[in-house]
């Protein structure tokens, strides 16, 4: 029992650095593969930065309108009867003078009639009476008769002009129906569907026979709110902007179907209250319609100039966040750190934004790929096009000369584009 605890204790010695190193080895072979297993750190997300636009634009008050016809006529008849003849297409452009309708003539024409043959008689009467008083003064002056039947010669005969007088209204009169028997349109214009067809009894001044509305010119009308008249009113003070009620000043229109706002007009009346229902103020424009493509009672868009012509900053609508009604934008510093920026914005203008507050011409705004951003890291920047960013092709540019006259149908060029900052690649 001794001799085997004996020779336990002397081959101790020679297995346990045998055991120590096998750990250490193994350790050692474990903490390589850890580290060889760990991937490189990764590199900073791609984003495209571009410069904002800087350049002088008007910025537009836009509105919704309404047209409407500068003359609408509903034709109906002077005179009572049955309808004899309709002479107009449905739908076409008439004259003033053009016959519409024609009523029964016949019962017109008997009274006519009646009526010149009373003047006839009346015309035969005060004829005899002037002859009358030409003898009985003669027989006066000669005291052959007394001033008494002289006087009374001097009444028949007044008394035949007057009944000669009261027939020939009678005649003009039965004429002036007889005319009215036949429905002329009073203006230039286009007419709508007839409402009454052949062989029906209309009343004078009461049946809706059809309607004309005039082509060219036409209106439309707009309200404008009491915040934006305030502030036209202190720019006109200013010196700013024209007074509309003294100047001709350009508005455009604009279809549902059309691009821009290609029809061009002038502002010509202005209304002199405010609506008590709707807080607004009437305002038309007068347009022309040589090709007759605006039709009365319409929806159009109506655009106005709603500042003078100044220097302005624009970026797209694709590089504006919002955070709890906040708008921002994010940056990329020189160092290609993401760093957030409010900004106050103003309308669209040429497709782009206008940025009132917040933005240089050379700082360099993420345009694409802001879901890759994050404020305070870093990214890769690559240079974009701030015009090739737009978040959708908006309407044509409309600009204003330096002469503060626009130009032709309220549409000009855009020229400005943005440019990624040097070294960002």
């Amino acid at each position: 029992m001794k001799a085997s605890l004996i020779n336990m204790k002397s081959s101790a010695p020679k297995l346990w650095p045998q055991a120590w190193w096998m750990a250490l080895a193994l350790c050692t072979f474990a903490t390589a593969c850890k580290e060889s297993k760990q991937p490189p750190p990764p590199a900073p997300p791609p984003v495209t930065v571009a410069t904002p636009i800087r350049k002088e634009i008007v910025e537009w008050d836009e509105y919704t309108g309404r047209t409407a016809a500068v003359e609408r006529v509903e034709i109906r008849p002077r005179v009572s009867g049955y309808i004899d003849r309709i002479s107009f297409e449905e739908g076409q452009l008439v004259k003033p003078g053009d016959v519409l309708f024609v009523i029964d003539p016949r019962p017109y024409q008997d009274v006519l009639d009646q009526a010149s043959a009373n003047l006839q008689a009346a015309d035969a009467q005060q004829q005899l009476q002037v002859a009358n008083l030409a003898r009985a003064e003669k027989l006066f002056q000669t005291n052959v008769t007394a001033k008494e039947q002289y006087d009374t010669s001097i009444a028949e005969r007044n008394k035949a002009v007057a009944q000669f007088a009261q027939a020939r209204a009678s005649v003009n009169s039965a004429q002036l129906n007889m005319d009215f028997t036949q429905v002329k349109s009073p203006i230039q214009g286009r007419i709508s569907r007839q409402l009454v067809t052949r062989g029906n009894l209309v009343q004078a001044d009461s049946t809706v026979l059809t309607t004309v509305v005039s082509v060219d010119p036409i209106y439309a009308y707009f309200n404008v709110d009491e915040r934006t008249v305030q502030k036209i009113f202190h720019q006109i003070k200013r010196g700013e902007l024209q007074d509309p009620r003294a100047a001709a000043i350009p508005v455009y229109l604009q279809l549902e179907s059309e691009t821009g706002f290609p029809h061009e007009g002038v502002i010509d009346f202005v209304d002199n209250s405010f609506s008590a229902s709707t807080g607004t103020l009437q305002v038309r424009g007068r347009f022309r319609n040589d090709e007759g493509s605006l039709y009365p009672d319409a929806f159009v868009r109506i655009r106005v100039a709603g500042t003078p012509k100044h220097d302005a900053i624009l970026i797209t609508d694709r590089a504006v966040g919002t955070d709890q009604g906040q708008k921002f934008v994010l940056l990329v510093d020189s160092n290609s750190v993401v760093q957030v920026r409010p900004v106050e914005l103003g309308p669209v203008v040429d497709g782009l934004r206008v940025v009132r507050n917040g933005l240089g011409p050379d700082d360099h705004v993420i345009v694409d790929g802001l879901l890759n951003a994050r404020p305070g890291s870093k990214v890769t920047a690559q240079p974009g096009n701030m015009n090739q960013s737009l978040a959708g092709q908006s309407e044509p540019v409309v600009t204003v000369g330096a002469d503060s006259q626009t130009q032709k149908n309220g549409q000009g060029d855009s020229a400005a584009n943005g440019k990624a900052p040097a070294g960002h690649k």
